[in-house]
């Protein structure tokens, strides 16, 4: 069964601490169902409607609705310690190619995935949705008492909460299992809901936030629903204000706000990252670069100079600088020059940066290729011989910066590719095929 994210909350069960021995009692399916027809006619009746106990009573009923045949079950526990309790399935049945396993029981049916247990099924179930019907008596529950008393029945019910929000937890991660993405945020977002509760007062589950954000975000994904993946993003700003996931969160929703067109929120929630993270280079990089990909220039070396001011040992600040104003046709010389003090710049004050190395390499590579081809055309052997000389010394100071870039890309393959295709033409251009700079950097290629 395809699924995009297994989630890293996701219980492992320790059968080291059950004791198989011990007599377990398990909810009686049939008990509940008498009980629930029970709850439903006195929540019709007049008298017993009003009573706050009612409501209350009502809510624990539909929270073992739900835990039916799941009492001693734990998300990623093995098949092994899921017979202990429930014994052997009337029958199994394997329902794809990815290691998926049914085990069917005569109420509910168990799916087990490389013998972890994942999510399950109901057959014939009492109601379709016990969770909810339990959180919706809690908050009848709370509203048919006097205001002055509703924080202590909160606080009477404060365990049968703390379950119920992990109830919602671990069927939400059984929505997800199957992907049924809109059901398992609506679980998600119920755990947020009971939080605001003033019992939970103070209480901020970011993980909860975070998977909330997740899956709203595959909602919008699947759907193509900008406004749910907007919601996603809603999540994450909370995330921000918490300054949970660090510039992870800022880049994440940075993608969200691209999927759905809006460069300019994308740029604009970047800023805002780097008001938290004023030293990441990463957020420079990706609102520099969204300024390049659309052509504003002016904004983006306008971002670049802020950047440089706050921050001026961020390398990357000058490398788009440079970019930016190079980000157009027919270029001056003074603009040429101006762009590789930025990157000289760059690596003065980041040396181990690579794309800054080579920037400049291909800078000077590009000069002293245009320098040739003049050269080229060019009749006067005077003027002929300046054109080679400007092209032999820009295409030197290119050697220095290339082999530089060569020796801190050890790990990046496709930069280092790119670097000695210009290194093989500027040697061989300068020296010949048959000497020692080329035929090394031949080699070297090679043996990419």
């Amino acid at each position: 069964m395809k699924r995009l994210l297994l989630f890293i909350a996701v219980s492992i069960f320790m059968a080291s601490a059950v004791n198989a021995q011990e007599e377990v009692i398990l909810l009686s399916h049939k008990t509940l169902v008498k009980k629930a027809a029970s709850s439903d006619e006195q929540i019709l009746d007049a008298k017993k409607s009003a009573k706050s106990s009612t409501w209350s009573k009502r809510g624990k009923l539909y929270q073992d609705v739900f835990n039916q045949g799941l009492e001693q079950l734990t998300l990623g526990m093995g098949s092994t310690s899921m017979k202990i309790f429930y014994g052997d399935p009337i029958s199994t049945t394997e329902v794809d190619s990815n290691n998926v396993i049914v085990f069917n029981y005569e109420t509910i049916n168990y799916y087990v995935e490389d013998d972890k247990l994942r999510g399950w099924t109901r057959n014939n179930p009492i109601t379709e949705k016990p969770l909810e019907e339990a959180l919706k008596a809690y908050q009848k529950a709370v509203k048919l008492t006097d205001e002055e008393k509703q924080l202590k029945l909160q606080e009477k019910l404060e365990k049968n909460l703390i379950d119920l929000k992990d109830q919602f937890k671990s069927l939400g991660q059984c929505n997800y299992f199957f992907e049924e993405y809109e059901d398992a945020l609506n679980n998600f977002s119920a755990i947020l809901e009971i939080n605001q509760l003033p019992i939970f007062e103070g209480v901020v589950d970011t993980m909860m936030i975070n998977f909330s954000g997740i899956v709203a975000r595959e909602v919008g994904r699947t759907n193509k629903d900008n406004d749910m993946t907007r919601k996603a993003i809603s999540y994450y700003k909370q995330l921000t204000e918490l300054e949970y996931g660090g510039i992870n969160t800022f880049i994440q929703m940075t993608r969200d706000y691209y999927s759905i067109g809006d460069t300019l929120a994308a740029i604009e929630n970047l800023k805002r990252g780097l008001v938290q993270y004023p030293d990441s280079s990463m957020l420079v990089t990706l609102a520099a670069q969204a300024y390049y990909l659309m052509h504003e220039n002016e904004a983006g070396i306008e971002f670049t100079n802020e950047r440089i001011e706050a921050t001026p040992m961020c390398g990357e600040a000058y490398y788009w600088k440079a970019l930016l104003i190079t980000n157009h046709d027919n270029l001056s010389q003074d603009t040429i020059d101006m762009s590789l003090d930025l990157y000289a710049k760059g690596v003065e004050v980041d040396p181990t940066n690579a794309p800054i190395w080579y920037q400049a390499g291909y800078v000077y590579y590009a000069v002293g290729a245009n320098f040739f081809e003049q050269e080229s055309y060019e009749a006067d052997p005077d003027f002929r011989q300046e054109l080679i000389d400007k092209g032999n010394d820009n295409y030197e100071k290119a050697v220095f910066r290339l082999e530089k870039t060569y020796d801190l890309t050890e790990d990046d393959l496709s930069i280092r590719t790119e670097t000695l295709d210009l290194l093989k033409r500027v040697y061989y251009k300068l020296y010949g095929n048959e000497d020692e700079r080329y035929l090394s950097t031949m080699e070297r290629i090679k043996n990419l």
